[in-house]
């Protein structure tokens, strides 16, 4: 009587790169809202620049907590459903002609490559927005004007916008590149 052996591995697999995907979808799609939609929509007002850094912090502090943990239990995830789909033997190949496991790390690397880019890119730009707004909100308390240098200011919360997009360029990568692997 010959039996056979039920095996729990591809479920494992998919709920992996399920949670990877949720979370960077979630990220990418948040990035693109913010640099798409929300950066415009305070660049094209007419606040002055005061009210803008006020208006760009409100925006960023919501957003700031939640992104870091997300993208480190996608990244998590897409490593360990790449490991179990590289003991896995498959000759399955996906959309992209890779194996499930070279595109689950490739959708890791991707979310990576956004650490340095942050890092180097979208830090510098967040801490001089951070100080600018800290200083209005200093000056508003003691009853005094701030002074912001608004066109200074203006580049720098446009410069945050277009790093954001390419930020969210690496997160919809990986986000692809995950749901593509089977």
């Amino acid at each position: 009587m010959a039996t056979t052996k039920t095996s729990y591995l591809s479920t494992f697999v998919t709920s992996a790169r399920l949670v990877g995907v949720l979370g960077t979808g979630i990220v990418a799609g948040y990035d693109i809202a913010l640099s798409q939609n929300a950066i415009p929509a305070i660049l094209t007002s007419s606040l002055p620049a005061d009210r803008l850094v006020i208006a760009w912090d409100n925006i960023y502090s919501k957003s700031e907590a939640f992104g870091a943990p997300v993208l480190v239990g996608s990244l998590l995830a897409f490593l360990e459903a790449a490991y179990r789909a590289a003991i896995r033997p498959s000759i399955i190949y996906t959309p992209l002609g890779l194996t499930s496991g070279t595109q689950l790390v490739l959708a890791s690397f991707s979310i990576l490559v956004a650490v340095p880019h942050t890092i180097f890119g979208v830090a510098p730009v967040v801490w001089r927005l951070k100080t600018a707004s800290k200083n209005v909100e200093e000056a508003t308390v003691r009853g005094g004007l701030a002074y912001v240098d608004a066109v200074g200011l203006r580049e720098d919360v446009d410069a945050f916008r277009k790093r954001t997009a390419v930020r969210a360029g690496f997160f919809t990568v990986a986000f692809v590149l995950g749901l593509t692997a089977f």
